[in-house]
């Protein structure tokens, strides 16, 4: 599969990296995706508690919505919403007319309240939110999508009923998070067995590498070692 750093994917999009607003996406990262380190482990007493888990896949999700006018997303598991807020004000920042679906068995009351007071209500009007399984709502839904984010269970088997029930309903391209390399091997990651076996003849597949390739990486791993990132498919023309 061809590998690229997600500096050049950016480039190959004309956009500069010194254009690029990192504290927009700081902000969204505060209260959607920074994570704790757990106190007594290695990394918490040398470097801290703190840490930007792949900030990155948001500014790649901004920077194509941007770039190719996506007015369609759907997203296979919300989380805390950093990939789906990065979405929305790509879509405000530009004028576009568009609606992020986000799909999630997860999705809490209280905890979008508590965004609603920090982001913009303009983001909020461009999200549809919907509680369930990837599944249920596949077989009630009969949309297509400019743009699909695979992010749900990760384990094989809904990795696979994901991809299957998506790629023939995306319209331009579709993203896999959390292909690991065969040096890497995480407990119920399993995404890069089913992205391995996409036909290539059919599908073009693209690996991105980018966790703290633009912030800030404090634990010091260089590009060469990074054995993990997101697959970015599109169609064979």
């Amino acid at each position: 599969m061809k590998k690229i750093h997600i500096l050049d994917k950016l480039k190959q999009w004309d956009i500069d990296i010194k254009e690029i607003p990192l504290g927009d996406f700081d902000q969204i990262g505060e209260f959607t995706a920074k994570k704790n380190r757990s106190p007594g482990t290695d990394l918490y007493n040398r470097v801290g508690c703190f840490f930007r888990p792949n900030y990155e896949r948001g500014i790649l999700i901004y920077y194509l919505i941007r770039k190719f006018e996506i007015n369609s997303m759907l997203e296979i598991g919300f989380g805390r919403g950093y990939s789906t807020f990065c979405a929305a004000k790509a879509m405000s920042d530009h004028g576009i007319d568009g609606k992020i679906t986000t799909v999630d068995t997860n999705l809490n009351d209280d905890f979008l309240n508590s965004l609603a007071q920090v982001f913009p209500k303009n983001w909020f009007d461009k999200i549809e939110f919907v509680k369930s399984t990837s599944d249920v709502f596949f077989k009630e839904n009969n949309k297509k999508y400019d743009f699909i984010y695979i992010d749900g269970d990760h384990t094989y088997d809904a990795v696979k009923n994901d991809w299957n029930n998506s790629k023939n309903i995306y319209n331009n391209f579709l993203l896999f998070d959390d292909y690991h390399l065969p040096t890497k091997t995480e407990k119920d990651i399993e995404c890069a067995m089913v992205i391995d076996d996409i036909d290539t003849e059919i599908f073009s597949k693209q690996l991105i590498i980018m966790d703290r390739r633009i912030f800030f990486d404090d634990r010091r791993v260089k590009d060469e070692d990074i054995d993990y990132g997101q697959v970015l498919v599109t169609r064979e023309t």
